[in-house]
């Protein structure tokens, strides 16, 4: 028995897969300054997941006469959805966990990171603008640093225009931003 080809559901399908497999591309490889893209859509695993199925789906719809093209098509389908799954995992082998907030001057706050690594976690910063689904982010670029809850404290803001870290024991570490928007205007010194 020959089954017809289903262009309608395969293109479908196919435009599924194109726009998370567009999603995951743009979120792992662009640098965006927008939260939403940064915090709401970066699921690459499910995300790729997800496209792998649906673009394989699509194909199969467009080779379905044919009995040894499905089958190959569904077994590629698998092997992807497989080494996309152990991408995943060394992915969530180092999450990222948000320490806390330190309030700013107007809509800017400076967003404190716990960073998992190879061998200890680093504390990364970043500056955050509260402007809704136009709120955007922007890394400090200082150096790693051990800091908890607890020593949120010696985050601080001197101005609108500058953040600095007073580490005990230890010159202040900042970084200057541009005042209107928050931007860092140069490196962590």
């Amino acid at each position: 028995m020959i089954l017809p080809r289903r262009p309608v559901p395969a293109l479908a399908y196919l435009s599924v897969a194109f726009v998370l497999g567009a999603t995951v591309a743009v979120t792992l490889l662009v640098d965006t300054e927008l939260v939403l893209l940064n915090d709401t859509l970066f699921h690459p695993t499910l995300f790729g997941i997800v496209a792998i199925l649906t673009g394989g789906l699509g194909v199969r719809e467009l080779v379905r006469p044919v009995a040894w093209a499905r089958a190959a098509t569904v077994t590629a389908m698998v092997v992807a959805i497989l080494v996309w799954l152990r991408i995943g995992l060394v992915w969530s082998i180092f999450p990222s966990t948000e320490i806390g907030f330190v309030d700013g001057p107007g809509p800017l706050s400076v967003r404190v990171v716990e960073q998992s690594g190879m061998f200890e976690p680093t504390t990364t910063l970043s500056v955050r603008t509260d402007e809704g689904l136009f709120s955007r982010e922007w890394p400090l670029d200082c150096p790693g640093f051990d800091m908890d809850e607890e020593v949120l404290h010696l985050v601080r803001w001197v101005g609108a225009d500058r953040v600095e870290v007073h580490l005990p024991d230890e010159e202040p570490i900042g970084v200057d931003l541009d005042p209107a928007t928050g931007r860092p205007v140069d490196a962590c010194r």
